[in-house]
Parts: C-alpha cells; structure tokens; sequence
C-alpha cells in the first residue's frame, strides 16, 4: 500500500513539472521575423499622393497577422465568426491592412494621421484600436498565424507581447497613442 502511495506522489510531481515546463515554454516562445531598424529613406509619395514624414529615431518596418471582428454581439466579444482575417504591414511610416486574399490593401494611412492603443493589459488576446481616417478599427495582431476556430491560452499570451510590439512601432513612426 506504501509502494501504490509513493508512485501516486512520484506521478503527480512528475506531471506537474511537466505542466508548468510547457507552460513556461509556451508563454515565453516568441517569433520576430523581419523587425527591425529601416535604413533611412527620404519621404516618398504614397499611391493617393499624400507624402508621410521621414521617420523618427528607431523606427522599425514590420509585418503582422490580424484579425477584424465582425458587428455584433460576436465581434463584440472577440468572436472569429464573421471577422476578417488579413495583414498588416508598416512599411515607410504608413499602415496598411490587405484581406486574405485581396491584391490591394483595404486601406493605407500615414502613421501621423492614427491614434493607437492596446485595449487592456488584461485582454485575453493581442488587442488594438486604430482611429484614422478608416474610421476606428479594433482589431487583434500577431507575429503568428491568427487562430480562426481554436482558442489556444498560451498563444494568447504570446499575441498580449506582439500588440505591445505592434503599438511601440506604430508610435515610433508618428502615430499618437490614444
């Protein structure tokens, strides 16, 4: 009886540490594919003719993964339902979302025309807001793929870091946090 007791203890034990090893592995496991600083560039003309400001001090180009929820109570609540799912790219001091799919982007703003913010530090994803002449979009951004019908805690995590990421860029290329 003593022995059956001892392998219990020894398995729970076992199983915790291994719970907290993926725990820890997967909230820590970060991808940052091409981040970085940009070489300096003049301003250039955008596609509509409007000329952004050259960039500031530590400015950084950058591509992440989003998602757009859709109206209602699901978009509300962060559902995948009836979101968009696309990219968004920061290069030059402009911010532009293309869908999946689409040739062109959605829209296309110099960074000088947004307002940015993470949503809450106790958002359970990678939540922003963008104010701009799009109109307010909130959306969530990450450096990995957006999960479309899975919830996956850990990566949620993971998307809470790539937002903090995401928004410092944004500002650092002329936006103003709001």
């Amino acid at each position: 009886m003593t022995g059956v007791v001892v392998l219990v203890a020894l398995g729970a034990s076992a199983l915790i540490v291994l719970l907290v090893t993926v725990f820890t592995l997967s909230a820590t496991r970060r991808t940052r594919p091409d981040l970085g600083p940009r070489p300096p560039v003049g301003p250039g003309p955008a596609p509509d003719g409007s000329v952004a400001p050259p960039p500031r001090p530590g400015a950084v180009d950058g591509t992440w993964d989003a998602m757009i929820p859709g109206g209602g109570f699901l978009g509300a609540m962060g559902g995948s339902l009836n979101a968009t799912f696309g990219r968004i790219d920061l290069v030059g001091g402009r911010l532009a979302f293309t869908r999946d799919g689409a040739d062109a982007p959605d829209w296309q703003v110099p960074c000088t025309h947004l307002r940015i913010r993470q949503l809450s530090a106790l958002a359970p994803k990678g939540d922003v807001e963008l104010n701009g002449p799009m109109g307010p979009v909130r959306c969530t951004v990450s450096r990995e793929r957006v999960n479309r019908f899975t919830q996956n805690g850990f990566k949620d995590l993971r998307e809470q870091g790539y937002a903090r990421e995401f928004v410092q860029a944004v500002l650092t290329n002329g936006a103003v946090h709001g």
